[in-house]
């Protein structure tokens, strides 16, 4: 199990191996949310930077507005179904 100590200021650093396994890059943002407060549970997602996959694609001659909408509506759909199944799963 990995462990962080929290600062004065509420700062943390994720351990290197956690960082490697979720593939947390600088830009990433971190959601958290609590599922059993008593217990002290909490459920961190990563959110993945979206300026580091789109960086470089405007180079790419089969890029299109019309694919990247489309990409952008997937992820929209993909998100609501997982907040919907964790909200059924608290």
């Amino acid at each position: 199990m990995a462990t962080s100590t929290v600062s004065e200021k509420g700062l943390t650093t994720i351990p290197s191996k956690i960082r490697q396994l979720l593939k947390i890059k600088t830009g990433d943002k971190l959601e958290w949310r609590i599922v059993k407060k008593e217990e002290g549970i909490l459920q961190i997602r990563v959110l993945q930077d979206p300026y580091t996959f789109l960086r470089g694609k405007r180079k790419d001659p089969n890029t299109t507005y019309e694919k990247v909408e489309h990409l952008a509506d997937s992820v929209i759909k993909k998100e609501a179904r997982h907040e919907r199944s964790a909200g059924n799963r608290s």
